[in-house]
């Protein structure tokens, strides 16, 4: 038997319960979970999941780490048996918030010793999606980024490949502390959405710094103003809800007279598009990110039975810090 979070009932709160270790078929592992982090992506599939779906069997948790200790048949599973991986869940019934889990075996990637288990448990959703950013950046030729919660972990991922790759990057925060927060940590293009002058600001430098592409995971009522801002011709990225409006207005004469494309970005589909070979190659250069830039801030550690206080304690201040499940 193993422990795993569940959610109680739509709207419910998270609890732990007992379950069967789950056996891995063809082409899978099980891996014991070492730790997991809260993501934005998590509680999102939890209010998708409790909107319709079978919650007697949904473990949440997006992604994680652990070690690889049963592999199905297959060569990739008996590759990794044994070793420490970073890993994304498959499956809707084994999510990384549980003692075990049980996943495609090509969702996993081997941990170097540089990194621990805590910084591997995230070095999948948020560093391949900043480095799929950047990939959409030089197809397209943009010159510089507008990135919307620029204070959140995936936000100063973006920030920091833009330092390296010497794209500026202006910063969208939503307060005074998020701004001194980025200044101390040396961004130089700093916005706050809360601020009178923001909308004139945005207009002013992105025009100045040709900044053609927005990567928003707000999606809040003030991206109708958002988008007239920017420069002609430019690109509105859409990869999350964080704002939890459903509905929100943009003026069409906008997007009409000033040639603004809008479009989704979900990790999985890119993942997809990219291929076995292109993956691989990603990973490996989040390794080397993650053995040397790209630390992560960690604010909370909370055991399986402490779930819906990990959830509660990130959603209080989500840029503070990322909150782990440690098993």
């Amino acid at each position: 038997m193993m422990k795993a979070v569940f959610l109680e009932k739509p709207g419910g709160h998270l609890v732990m319960k007992e379950v069967n270790i789950p056996v891995p078929g063809p082409g899978e592992v099980l891996i014991k979970m070492k730790a997991a982090p809260v993501n934005p992506s998590d509680l999102a599939r939890i209010r998708n999941t409790a909107a319709g779906h079978d919650l007697a069997t949904f473990i949440p948790g997006i992604e994680g780490s652990g070690t690889v200790v049963v592999a199905g048949k297959g060569i990739l599973p008996r590759l990794w048996l044994g070793k420490r991986v970073a890993c994304s869940s498959e499956y809707p019934s084994s999510g990384t918030w549980a003692e075990y889990m049980v996943t495609k075996a090509g969702n996993c990637f081997p941990l170097s010793e540089k990194i621990n288990d805590e910084q591997g448990s995230m070095s999948l959703v948020n560093p391949l999606t900043a480095l799929a950013f950047f990939e959409i950046i030089k197809e397209n030729n943009h010159k510089a980024i507008i990135n919307n919660a620029a204070a959140s972990a995936l936000g100063r991922m973006v920030e920091m490949l833009g330092k390296k790759q010497k794209i500026p990057v202006i910063n969208i925060v939503r307060n005074q502390h998020q701004t001194e927060l980025l200044k101390n940590s040396g961004s130089q293009y700093i916005l706050d959405s809360s601020s009178f002058s923001f909308i004139e600001d945005l207009g002013k430098l992105s025009h100045d710094l040709k900044a053609t592409i927005l990567f928003d995971s707000v999606c809040s009522r003030q991206l109708d103003n958002i988008i007239d801002a920017l420069p002609s011709g430019s690109s509105v990225i859409i990869y999350g809800n964080l704002s939890g409006e459903e509905h929100i207005m943009i003026n069409p004469r906008c997007l009409i007279n000033n040639d603004i494309k809008i479009s989704g970005f979900y990790l999985g589909r890119r993942a997809k598009k990219n291929g076995l070979l292109k993956n691989m190659m990603n990973l490996r250069e989040v390794g080397r990110l993650m053995s040397s830039d790209m630390k992560i801030k960690i604010r909370g550690r909370f055991p399986l039975d402490r779930a819906q206080e990990a959830v509660d304690t990130y959603l209080v201040n989500m840029s503070a810090g990322k909150v782990l499940l440690v098993m």
